[in-house]
């Protein structure tokens, strides 16, 4: 895991704006392990379902997607004067097991869980493991932790997740020229924060996201990222770069590393 020069969690916690979208700080959808292998999603709007298809195809083809069982990453936010954050994230995506880590003001902070039961995992504070009302909002804490991470890693692939809504706004082009196919997520009594939606821009030619707009509400102003370096691991492709957050060590896999879930040692 990358040594991070601050350890800020609260603050991010808090939110940077425009650096956090999800769980303690803007809008993720995220509801629990994912299940494979997947059937083929299914929209009701024509338009959306043409560009999802092409986007699959060109993240990971051949149901390449429904194969990963492991991800794992770092989260990796620049916060102000050249400070930076770093959170490390390993999980199994078809039974759900995760293991959470990142700095705190009381030492580095690991938890072990289950997304669909977060709390009854177990969590520890430099290797002291953490008991009662502490233990339970440490892993409140780090559960929020993997629904805004990776909602910020993969939300491409959770356009068909439950609860989540899909509406075609058509095509636009910005002020550099480029043109764009717009879909709207919104969210049904999802996640931490379901009044949050997402504006989601695809690029004809590559038929990748290549940037979103995040709004907390409906009617609030939006506050843009681009997705960037896209790159392949284990048969798919993420992107690596946002406008103030970078994602390193990754892997995709389908098998499950030795000692990927185990507590740390004191």
């Amino acid at each position: 895991m990358r040594t991070p020069v601050a350890l800020l969690v609260s603050a991010t916690l808090a939110a940077c704006s425009g650096t956090s979208a999800g769980g303690e700080a803007g809008g993720e959808t995220a509801v629990g392990g994912d299940v494979a292998p997947a059937t083929t999603a299914s929209f009701a709007d024509p338009d959306v379902q043409r560009i999802h298809d092409r986007m699959m195809a060109a993240m990971a083809p051949n149901g390449a997607w429904e194969q990963v069982r492991y991800l794992q990453f770092d989260w990796v936010v620049a916060l102000d004067e050249g400070r930076t954050l770093a959170r490390s994230h390993r999980w199994d995506r078809w039974n759900g097991d995760y293991r959470a880590e990142a700095p705190t003001p009381d030492g580095l902070l690991v938890a072990l869980f289950n997304v669909n039961r977060p709390e009854a995992g177990r969590a520890w504070v430099d290797g002291q493991p953490l008991s009662g009302e502490v233990a339970t909002a440490a892993l409140r804490r780090a559960h929020g932790m993997h629904i805004n991470d990776s909602y910020w890693f993969i939300m491409p692939y959770k356009w068909s997740d439950p609860g989540v809504n899909t509406a075609y706004l058509g095509r636009e082009t910005d002020e550099d020229g480029n043109t764009w196919e717009v879909v709207e997520l919104s969210f049904e009594d999802v996640g931490l924060t379901p009044e949050n939606r997402y504006r989601a821009y695809v690029s004809p030619t590559t038929g990748l996201m290549e940037r979103w707009d995040h709004y907390r509400t409906a009617d609030a102003e939006p506050s843009p990222s681009v997705w960037s370096n896209w790159t392949e691991f284990g048969g798919v492709r993420l992107a690596l770069d946002r406008s103030r957050i970078h994602f390193e060590d990754v892997v995709a896999s389908g098998e499950i590393p030795a000692g990927a879930f185990d507590p740390p040692t004191q």
